[in-house]
Formats: structure tokens, C-alpha cells, sequence
């Protein structure tokens, strides 16, 4: 029997949509150990995705359309179980082709190879020239620019707020949003240096800078009291969060897992290493 063990991912922010510069899109995240889709070579159901059909078995799953890469990640894992059965070593941007993924950002098809903290470089404006949403788009993922172990705990939790998808995401992709500038300063001279050199404080502030600039901001906006209260609540506790693509879903990061489990007494949710490893495969 093949096991595909995957993934799930926060997504940070995208960096521009404005594309004034010859780019579009680009954006960073970080992979998640739990929850995760795993599948496996069983006769459950026949799927297809994408130019991909195939039997699976569903092991575990996790909910879409809460901000977790749901849809990415259980198409790759569709297509990385057809792949290894064919005895076809694709990596995760072929699979991503196959499957009509990574037209937007290119964060969770970058995860589901190499998992950790990874920055993409965003489409050519000669290849996309508006933004969409990647199940509207038709562009191949972007480039990875940079991939780096991620060094802290992920805490996780899903208030009770809206799940944007379908007209009601390109919708908001027509908003006009401000704030990229800044953002991309923000972005590269903060956030991702703080990574990089484990400075936890200087990454937390750069996160909870990037709730208020580009299409972050749109994205905050869209989402309901509840969920914004709870971003609050945990900056008042010094954890700044942030929400991820759309939300509902929120994160912030924490030094220990004893740290995360205290803000789970506290408001619920759940906490979690990264996946600095990516999808596995596993024969049995």
C-alpha cells in the first residue's frame, strides 16, 4: 500500500497586486505538521483532480475554505499518490500543472516539497497581468525564492467567521487595496530577517504590521467581529496574530509547546510544530 502524508499551511500574505512593477502575486507561509491530509492507495472512491483520476483512501482530512490550504494540498496529495503509483517521480510544481494549482500563490505547492518557511517570487505580468484567485487563474506557480527551516511553535484557532470563496473571493481580489509599498518593506527588511535570525519579537511585530497594509488589510476587513476581537484579545496578551489567506483560521507564534497549550486554556484551538520536511511518501 502507498501512503501520502501531507500537510496544511498558514498563509502570511500576498506582497502585491498592484503588479506596477512587472510582478504580481508573491507571498510567504509556513507549513503545518497538524492538521494534515494523508491518503493512501485503497479503493474508498474514485477522485479526480485536475487531468489526474485515481482510487484513494482518505485517512485524515482537515475542513476547506478556512484558510489552511485545503484545497492545494489535498489535489497535490491526489496527484503525488497517482504519480508514485505510475512510478513517476514529479515533484510538487509538475504536480501542481497537472492539477491547476498555484495560479496565485505559490506558498503551499513550494510546502508540499520542501515544507518549512518559504517566500515565492510572485507571476510576470507578461504571464498574469490582473489578479485572481488560483482556482480562477491559469498561470504556473511562481518561483521559490527562499525556503528555511521554520524555529517556533504554531498556534492555531478557527473563530466562528466567514468562508470566502468562489465570485465572493474575486470579488474581493477587484477591491482596491493600499499599503504595498510599505508591505513589501515590512516584508523584506522585518518579517523575513526575523525568521531567518529566530528572533521571534521582531517577527511577531513585522505580523501584526502586515494585518493593516496591502491586501491583507482587504482580507481582515472581510472577516467578521468575532474573528477580528480574537486577533485582538491575543495582542493584548502580547501574542500578535495574524490571519490566514482569508481566515476564518488565525495563528500567532509561540517559543514552546507549553506556551501554545496555554493560550489553548484559554481561548480553544490548538497548537503545532511546523512540517519542515514536506509530504512523505511512505510503501507498506
Amino acid at each position: 500500500m502507498l501512503t501520502i502524508k501531507g500537510l496544511s499551511r498558514i498563509h502570511i500574505t500576498l506582497f502585491d497586486l498592484e503588479g506596477k512593477h512587472g510582478r504580481i502575486d508573491g507571498g510567504m507561509g509556513v507549513a503545518l505538521k497538524y492538521p494534515r491530509i494523508v491518503v493512501n492507495s485503497g479503493n474508498c472512491k474514485e477522485v479526480k483532480v485536475g487531468k489526474i483520476e485515481t482510487s484513494i483512501c482518505v485517512e485524515e482530512d482537515y475542513e476547506a475554505h478556512v484558510g489552511l490550504g485545503h484545497t492545494t494540498q489535498y489535489y497535490l496529495s491526489v496527484a503525488k499518490l497517482a504519480s508514485e503509483l505510475n512510478f513517476e517521480r514529479r515533484n510538487s510544481h509538475e504536480l501542481a500543472r497537472l492539477v491547476g494549482r498555484g495560479g496565485t500563490s505559490g506558498v503551499g505547492v513550494h510546502l508540499f516539497d520542501r515544507g518549512g518557511f518559504v517566500v515565492d517570487g510572485g507571476h510576470s505580468t507578461r504571464v498574469k497581468d490582473s489578479p485572481l484567485p488560483s482556482d480562477y487563474s491559469s498561470a504556473p506557480p511562481p518561483p521559490l525564492l527562499l525556503r528555511v527551516n521554520f524555529p517556533w511553535y504554531i498556534y492555531v484557532n478557527i473563530p466562528s467567521g466567514k468562508r470566502i470563496f468562489g465570485p465572493e473571493e474575486i470579488k474581493a481580489f477587484r477591491q482596491n487595496a493600499s499599503g504595498f509599498d510599505e508591505l513589501a518593506r515590512v516584508v523584506l527588511m522585518e518579517f523575513i530577517p526575523s525568521v531567518v535570525e529566530r528572533d521571534l519579537s521582531g517577527a511577531l511585530e513585522g505580523l501584526w504590521k502586515i494585518q493593516g497594509l496591502g491586501f491583507k488589510k482587504v482580507e481582515v476587513s472581510l472577516q467578521t467581529d468575532t474573528v477580528r476581537e480574537y486577533m485582538i484579545r491575543l495582542y493584548k496578551m502580547g501574542f500578535p496574530s495574524g490571519l490566514s489567506s482569508f481566515g476564518p483560521a488565525i495563528f500567532t507564534f509561540v517559543s514552546s509547546r507549553r506556551e501554545g497549550e496555554e493560550l489553548v486554556s484559554r481561548f480553544g484551538g490548538w497548537v503545532t510544530e511546523p512540517n519542515n520536511r514536506g509530504a512523505e511518501v511512505e510503501w507498506s
